[in-house]
């Protein structure tokens, strides 16, 4: 078996078996299947078992114990920062619940970064952020021709802007750990164009204040933002 097909067979173990875990079908505290039923239940070689066990130890999800076999992790112990496991979150069917948190955890990252940008943000890269804010309203203007993944890009390049603009390396690599897990729930957040368009003067606001240098208007900016994409999301997501 060649690299490739390995890495592509426990990355399906590993995926099956995560998302058991996430769904609570094996709970904390209680062992997973032993080795021989795995392989038997994927049609796998113990490699395949063994490589997937360890990337999930990793992500903090189980532990392996000798003799006594692959015991399920406290939630607490779950890098819920690791991008995998925030997929899986949605894929278990725990959208509403991870969409609220994903915003609430972006609107402190980022209205921090926001402040920190207004600060420290040169002026080229200044010039990009608004270039970005600009392309944002174009881009909501066009209804006929309007695409939601090409908005959903283009907001992303933003937001990741004003994160690398706050010349803080770590809050800017917690937002990039995010960044994959922000785009699936955004994905699955399909919001019609008004609703868009009526975050759009936050966007603006936001892009201002920077160009300002106004840390806290940047700041209060961000957080208006962040409610407002709450407050307009569909009626049954506030219930999550």
């Amino acid at each position: 078996m060649n690299k490739a097909m390995h890495r592509k067979l426990y990355e399906y173990v590993e995926e099956a078996v995560g998302l058991r875990i996430i769904k609570g079908q094996y709970l904390p505290g209680e062992s997973l299947p032993n080795e021989d039923a795995l392989c038997e239940e994927f049609g796998v070689s113990r490699g395949v078992i063994r490589e997937a066990i360890k990337v999930l130890h990793k992500k903090g999800l189980v532990l392996p114990r000798p003799k006594i076999g692959t015991q399920v992790r406290p939630r607490s112990q779950w890098n819920l920062f690791d991008a995998d496991i925030l997929v899986w979150k949605l894929k278990a069917g725990q959208t509403l619940k991870f969409l609220k948190e994903v915003i609430e955890v972006r609107s402190i990252i980022e209205s921090e970064a926001a402040r920190f940008s207004a600060q420290r943000a040169s002026d080229p890269e200044i010039g990009h952020i608004k270039k970005l804010c600009q392309r944002l309203d174009e881009i909501l203007q066009d209804e006929a021709g309007f695409s939601y993944e090409t908005y959903l890009e283009v907001d992303m390049a933003f937001h990741g802007a004003i994160l690398e603009a706050s010349h803080n390396e770590l809050l800017a690599q917690i937002g990039r750990t995010m960044r994959h897990a922000v785009q699936t729930a955004r994905q699955a957040d399909i919001r019609d164009v008004e609703s868009l368009l009526s975050s759009q003067p936050h966007h603006s606001a936001v892009t201002q204040a920077i160009a300002a240098k106004d840390p806290q208007r940047a700041y209060v900016a961000s957080r208006e933002l962040f409610e407002q994409v709450w407050e307009h999301m569909p009626e049954e997501q506030h219930k999550a």
